[in-house]
């Protein structure tokens, strides 16, 4: 008996042998940004699982940032991070099944982990006279600036900051200070108008993907971090149900 190929496989494997900068949109948004103007939202995580705190991110970044679309974005291999727990495929299911009533989201897998390599295909995927905001976690800002990262950290910073702007919000109680800090220095001031900070509330700051999967792999209840629809699908699947490491 022959095994049906799965296409959505096909083209992650695609995807990764790619030599260019791409984006794989696997989900359109039916109500997304259509017009040459407008602000696109730009979500990348690992969403492994989703969770209520990506949830409440993107309602708080559509309120602040005034967003037509955000498109949620998968890497088919992050930045200091091997794929562990789901894999793309599930993460897409899961992502799929969370958003299918939101008619302004869409969804993508990019190889590129860097975010001015990522801005290469959006641009050419999306109006380039969009205004293009990243909405990140603070932890991940930290990242963009470290210049182990790049071969030339001052060229990268003012071509990406020339390209977008960041929405970042707090994964702790006291990251506020930390952000005016990293963007009150000499080096940074330049790019501090390009960059936003909002707080989100204490029950979803501290709140991860990593935590999730440790409590289902302790059979603990996750009813409260996690939507009905993902909860279903770990259900099902029987997913983290072997303890992972972060």
């Amino acid at each position: 008996m022959s095994i049906k190929p799965n296409p959505l496989l096909q083209q992650i494997e695609q995807l990764r042998r790619l030599k260019e900068s791409s984006v794989l949109l696997v989900r359109k948004a039916p109500q997304g940004i259509s017009q040459k103007r407008g602000h696109l939202g730009i979500f990348p995580a690992s969403f492994n699982p989703p969770t209520r705190a990506h949830l409440a991110l993107i309602r708080k970044a559509r309120r602040w940032g005034h967003l037509d679309e955000v498109l949620v974005l998968l890497d088919a291999q992050a930045m200091d991070k091997k794929i562990i727990g789901a894999d793309l495929e599930d993460r897409v299911i899961m992502l799929k099944r969370l958003f299918q009533r939101d008619p302004k989201v869409s969804i993508g897998i990019s190889n590129r982990g860097l975010f001015v390599e990522k801005m290469v295909p959006l641009k050419r995927m999306y109006p380039s006279s969009l205004s293009f905001i990243f909405i990140v976690g603070f932890d991940t800002i930290l990242r963009v600036m470290d210049k182990r990262y790049y071969s030339n950290l001052d060229e990268t910073l003012d071509m990406l900051f020339g390209l977008c702007e960041f929405l970042v919000a707090n994964r702790s109680g006291k990251e506020e200070h930390s952000f005016e800090e990293l963007f009150g220095r000499g080096e940074n001031l330049r790019y501090r108008d390009k960059v936003s900070f909002i707080t989100l509330p204490p029950r979803f700051s501290f709140l991860s993907s990593s935590l999730v999967r440790k409590l289902i792999a302790k059979g603990q209840p996750v009813d409260n971090w996690v939507a009905a629809s993902i909860l279903r699908f770990i259900e099902e699947t029987g997913l983290y149900k072997k303890r992972y490491p972060r």
